[in-house]
């Protein structure tokens, strides 16, 4: 995963030149085409200093981003999800609950005469799960309403259509469905519109072959209905949506995370989870915070990030070097008082596209601990490595929010790495 990073500056200035466009489509993003004239003939960002992996102060720019047609300067266009509408497909159970399985939402963009749009920048939270994608291409998954990650993903020079795979899930709850997006559209002149979740999106049941694509006819689809405007009509006391990027990253969301056993035992346990970077996105960065109880070792991509003994009081490292296109966090906790054990966490994983031909164009991935991390009692050697297999581990056991166990916060500074637990892996 850590590969050798570009260091040569001409390379980015291919962002300029349409062999940029040749070179993303051969990384795999071939749905992806650049309007001209370009937005920069810069480079966004520079190159990372090093392969190595390292806890930093280093920040790379984050990226604002939702469909109301609105025209402005962009200069100050900064992702909200103030007046989307909370969506969902008009129906309900015979328990008069939503009813869970999939739906396909649909969202055909057609710019302004005269305007070629750059790039999207769009944020979306759901309940319980939706797959992002942008001209039928894939690009990410939200798994949660409280914090949204947010993308940046170039556009087609005319008609471009979002489109989202959301699933409410029958193993929660099922009282309330509904998915929120918001996003802004930038176009080659620096203009933009903006795009939030409203009554003219189309919904489906049912997702026959390439409803994502943008060929696909959605004409036989139903309208969505709105089950509140963000945030004065909150469906299922859903409260503040955080957008990735544009908020500070919090824990409050978060939830404390260990493994099913009852009653908790002493030792050290393992958790993971893996992410995928947008398509394209093979550099990165990253926030993270961070608290065990009792103890904990932290690791990205296999490389030691931290070490934390002191509960309740939170952590913050940040990280750079990270090399995608998949990110795998884990962490060592070791449960020394015959009590509570957990881990809680807030990270934030920055990352862009070093061939893209659109300049500031972030995506913000949110990650909190919560059920969809992994977790072992048997920690195995290699565990914090991106190539370990850990699809027999079962599912972390929530317990409660970020505030359920009072943790200090961080002060402003960065936490000192220290060295791994002993028993924890040294690291690359």
């Amino acid at each position: 995963m850590f590969k050798a990073i570009f260091r040569v500056v001409s390379l980015a200035v291919l962002a300029v030149s349409t062999q940029a466009a040749a070179l993303s489509s051969a990384s795999g993003s071939n749905n992806r085409i650049c309007p001209a004239p370009y937005p920069s003939s810069t480079p966004a960002y520079p190159p990372y200093p090093s392969s190595s992996y390292y806890p930093t102060s280093t920040a790379y720019p984050n990226s604002g981003r939702s469909l109301v047609s609105r025209q402005s300067s962009g200069s100050n266009d900064t992702l909200t999800f103030n007046g989307a509408d909370w969506i969902w497909r008009d129906e309900l159970g015979s328990d008069g609950e939503a009813v869970p399985g999939v739906r396909g939402f649909r969202k055909i963009f057609n710019p302004p005469s005269g305007k070629i749009p750059s790039k999207l920048e769009i944020a979306f939270a759901v309940d319980d799960i939706a797959t992002l994608f942008v001209n039928g291409e894939e690009i990410g998954t939200t798994y949660h309403w409280f914090g949204a990650s947010s993308y940046c993903v170039p556009l087609s020079p005319g008609s471009n259509t979002i489109a989202f795979n959301a699933t409410n899930s029958d193993t929660f709850p099922r009282s309330h469905v509904a998915l929120l997006v918001t996003g802004i559209v930038t176009y080659t002149d620096g203009t933009t519109s903006r795009i939030v979740s409203d009554l003219s999106w189309r919904v489906s049941a049912s997702l026959p072959s390439g409803w994502e694509q943008p060929g696909f006819d959605d004409s036989s689809w139903e309208a969505v209905i709105s089950e509140g405007t963000y945030p004065t009509q909150d469906p299922d006391n859903y409260g503040t949506v955080s957008i990735a990027g544009v908020d500070p990253l919090s824990y409050a969301q978060a939830h404390w995370i260990w493994t099913s056993e009852n009653p908790v035992t002493l030792g050290a346990r393992a958790l993971r989870r893996t992410l995928d970077l947008p398509p394209g996105n093979t550099n990165a960065s990253g926030q993270v915070l961070i608290v065990a109880d009792d103890e904990y070792s932290l690791y990205v991509n296999g490389h030691f990030v931290g070490t934390g003994t002191a509960f309740p009081t939170v952590q913050r490292f940040n990280i750079s070097s990270i090399q995608g296109p998949n990110v795998v966090i884990a962490v060592y906790a070791v449960n020394t008082m015959p009590t509570q054990a957990g881990v809680l966490a807030a990270i934030q994983i920055t990352s862009f596209d070093p061939y893209s031909c659109v300049a500031n164009c972030t995506s913000e991935i949110f990650v909190p601990t919560d059920g969809f991390w992994k977790v072992s009692t048997n920690v195995t050697s290699g565990f914090e490595q991106p190539g370990f297999d850990d699809s027999a581990w079962a599912f972390a056991t929530e317990d409660g929010t970020g505030a359920s166990r009072a943790p200090t916060a961080p002060g402003n500074g960065l936490s000192p790495a220290g060295t791994p637990l002993p028993g924890a892996p040294a690291g690359n």
